[in-house]
């Protein structure tokens, strides 16, 4: 039943919900984080895990009562990281829009350029730091994000930049020279509140360069704002004196971009008149086929180079700015950048001593003047949407966050996600958020950031039952009264991390070119066990502890014969993107002592492989690639036999996690904690004690033992419930388009009140007594439910009327 609820973005937890136990106050008192063994560690050897918001531009700069409140509301969330997210970002006149306020902002624009600090600014900004530090939260700090440079700051060319148009700060040198004072003084300031500067405060856990940026996305795209064009013709520029540097005249730059009698080089491109074309990109790295047609705009041979020139200008500036911060004083691990989703992008930012990637399903796009609508390809609802399956519209390689987010995790290094989230536009959307974190527990991530908390620098003035940005997660039930759960679960590791690591293998020539099917092992490994990326610099030869290496095959060229086990496949039959040199018997080769198990698929104690892999995929349909991998690994002994692909369920090789999307739900059994989210079935087990009935279409449980205690052996415990949430006159209207785009998208109005579906159907529990109370969102009781005796059991019958979607539960054995 839809009940309405208040969600204070400022009043903290408390009793059974306060999750402050979480914490180790204050922050820093382990010593500076540091990296070993590919994850984060603090000084003293203590592993360190983060799980914590994104607060956004103006945020960032709060008056110091809302410093206070809203760092004692996080503590009592068991958020234990935020990251101080675009706090450089312009002057905007209009509250809780993604900007700096008026009186307050970080970066002072008002005497027209972007170089000082406003000191009412600096001083809430440092104020905010000292409060979060105090109750033991951590802190990411990213550099250039939002901000707009203006004509004062004496820019190369007339005028200045607009919000966001970062990527070609990797190129201009102007740029880049304002990047570093910008880091001195942010970094080397010294907070009168800490005592510290950020670069001396073990409080940080990492400095990230820049957010979202990258020398492949959009460098040569045309933006809206003719002003950057000086800007753009600079990368052309660039670009056009690589390939002079590589090739030396236009005649060998035709040779080499030539097959088969074409020419991808246009007649009216020459490199020394600084005319030949790159690549112009998009918000990710574009897909591109080695075997496709090789004089089409994005021809195999302009986008081999156009890569490798993304490479090099990517690791050349991360490189000098990872230098020149460590040479201010920065102690902890520096990270480059993040929303890379591409293996020339990938590699190009594996400079950083860690990785991150932002990652979202149902991503709202919000247009001009559209108020509180939103457009969304879909939406979709989580729960049931098929990883093995590719999705089709915008964002399409999001299958679901965990596979996104997996294809920037590099061998070696800690990940996190630094920006992430399922937005509420379907109305069940709470699946996303813990099947998230319990894959990060079985993939041993060392983070996850959620955005985005809140976008405003008061304490009072966002409402508390309603949605007026879905950006801003303050009061989302399905968020909120899911987070100390996902905190206590990734914190406290109550779900296994895997034993098997399964490599992805890369080879330099798989890096100048990207199938459109190139996220297919992200969308099966990780749901089963640990994965991570692997890019060979030397030569072509694997030479790591995998369980499993997997050649991404883009190209057929990488030599797994000294891995563990191996699978073998090539999306081309080439070694080169120029299609010059074959290798006809490498696959034959490799499959050598093996049996075949079924038509073009070979089968050994060592190695598997595929000769035709596209035929296997089909359009993107990878459930058949699952069903033989899932084979191969039980033959090999890397999982249990009742783990793996097994009648369209995704089971993790630990057991703990079930994902089902065929019949809609999802599953996590551990001895510290239980989820269920999906369809109901007619019993849900959450424990051997507690198991609920639910009548409710959809529906989210959540089970977990105060300060989280054995499940078998506790004596209070917190259930989750809920069902469907939002705002309850909500509109959707299909069908409709956005100019230049392709696709039709979904309007979501959000109209009305918050609401929460509550419970309906009966709790029962194996116990000699127990009392069940309701309790707000922030753990206030507002009612106590009379439980029947029967059968050896208690039995609470709920009818969904109480207004609260958690519970106390507390019992004698």
């Amino acid at each position: 039943m839809r009940q309405h609820l208040r969600i204070h973005k400022a009043e903290p937890n408390k009793g059974i919900l306060d999750y402050s136990h979480l914490l180790d106050a204050p922050a820093g008192k382990h010593g500076f984080v540091e990296t070993r063994n590919g994850h984060l560690y603090f000084e003293d050897g203590k592993r360190a895990r983060f799980l914590g918001f994104n607060v956004a531009a103006r945020s960032n700069t709060p008056d110091h009562e809302t410093a206070k409140k809203m760092a004692e509301r996080f503590a009592s969330m068991g958020v234990n990281l935020i990251r101080l997210h675009a706090a450089d970002a312009p002057v905007g006149e209009q509250p809780g829009s993604w900007s700096s306020c008026v009186n307050n902002p970080l970066l002072d624009y008002a005497d027209g350029n972007s170089r000082k600090f406003n000191p009412e600014g600096l001083d809430r900004f440092d104020y905010f730091i000292a409060k979060l530090k105090e109750k033991g939260i951590y802190l990411h700090v990213d550099l250039i994000v939002a901000r707009e440079f203006q004509p004062g700051d004496e820019m190369d060319y007339p005028g200045g930049a607009p919000s966001c148009i970062k990527r070609y700060a990797i190129y201009n040198a102007r740029m880049i020279e304002l990047q570093k004072e910008y880091a001195k003084e942010l970094l080397c300031h010294v907070n009168p509140y800490t005592g510290l500067s950020l670069a001396d405060d073990p409080a940080v856990v990492t400095v990230q360069i820049n957010n979202e940026d990258s020398a492949i996305k959009w460098a040569m795209g045309a933006d809206a704002d003719e002003q950057m064009k000086p800007y753009r013709d600079e990368v052309q520029s660039r670009f056009n004196h690589f390939l002079l540097m590589k090739y030396h005249t236009r005649k060998r730059l035709a040779e080499a971009w030539t097959c088969e009698g074409c020419c991808a080089l246009g007649e009216e491109e020459d490199p020394a008149a600084g005319t030949v074309r790159g690549i112009a990109g998009g918000f990710y790295q574009p897909v591109n086929d080695p075997n496709g047609s090789w004089d089409t705009e994005e021809s195999p041979a302009r986008y081999a180079d156009f890569m490798e020139f993304g490479i090099y200008m990517n690791r050349k500036f991360y490189r000098d700015m990872k230098d020149y911060l460590i040479s201010l004083g920065v102690k902890v691990p520096i990270v480059t950048s993040n929303l890379i989703a591409g293996a020339a992008d990938v590699y190009g930012h594996t400079d950083g001593d860690l990785m991150e990637n932002n990652s979202y399903f149902n991503h709202p796009l919000l247009l001009p003047d559209m108020n509180n609508t939103y457009m969304v390809n879909g939406p979709v609802e989580y729960v049931s949407t098929n990883p093995l399956t590719w999705q089709r519209g915008v964002g399409s390689m999001a299958t679901t966050l965990l596979s996104l987010a997996s294809v920037a995790i590099v061998k070696g290094k800690p990940f996190m996600l630094s920006e992430w989230n399922e937005y509420g536009e379907h109305m069940f959307h709470s699946t996303a958020l813990v099947q998230t974190v319990a894959y990060a527990c079985l993939n041993d991530w060392d983070g996850l950031i959620l955005y985005n908390h809140h976008t405003s620098e008061n304490w009072d003035d966002q409402p508390a039952d309603e949605i007026r940005n879905i950006f801003d997660v303050y009061n989302d039930p399905a968020v909120i009264c899911q987070w100390g759960f996902m905190a206590s679960m990734f914190l406290k590791g109550l779900v296994s991390e895997a034993k098997h690591c399964v490599d992805i293998v890369y080879t330099q020539n798989d890096l100048k070119t990207l199938p459109e099917f190139h996220a297919m092992p992200t969308m099966f490994f990780p749901y089963i066990t640990g994965m991570r990326n692997v890019f060979l610099d030397s030569g072509d030869t694997y030479q790591g502890n995998g369980d499993i290496a997997v050649n991404a095959g883009f190209l057929n060229g990488a030599r797994l014969s000294e891995a563990k086990h191996s699978v073998y496949y090539a999306w081309s039959k080439y070694r080169d993107i120029g299609r010059r040199y074959e290798d006809k018997n490498r696959l034959e080769r490799a499959a050598k002592g093996t049996k075949l198990i079924e038509q073009g698929v070979h089968l050994g104690e060592q190695a598997l492989v595929f000769n035709d892999i596209a035929k296997i995929a089909g359009e993107g349909d990878y459930r058949n690639f699952a069903r033989i991998m899932d084979q191969a690994m039980k033959e090999w002994d890397v999982i249990p036999k009742e783990t793996g692909y097994v009648d369209g369920k995704l089971i993790s090789e630990t057991g703990e996690i079930i994902f089902d999307p065929e019949n809609a739900c999802y599953a996590v059994q551990t001895p510290y904690c239980g989820y269920y989210s999906g369809a109901p079935k007619e019993l849900i087990s959450l424990s051997d004690m507690v198991k609920v009935k639910a009548e409710n279409k959809r529906i989210t449980l959540a089970f977990i033992a105060k300060e989280e205690n054995n499940l078998d052996q506790a004596q209070e415990y917190i259930l989750t419930a809920m069902g469907e949430t939002g705002m309850d006159e909500t509109g959707y209207y299909p069908g409709q388009k956005i100019p230049g785009m392709p696709y039709e998208f979904t309007a979501v109005e959000f109209k009305g009140k918050l609401f929460a579906e509550t419970l309906e159907g009966c709790i029962y529990v194996q116990a000699k007594e127990a009392k069940l109370e309701v309790l707000s969102p922030v753990g206030e009781v507002i009612a106590q439910l009379e439980g029947i005796e029967e059968n050896g059991e208690i039995q609470f019958a709920v009818n969904g009327t109480i207004p609260g979607i958690q519970y106390h539960l507390t019992v004698k054995r």
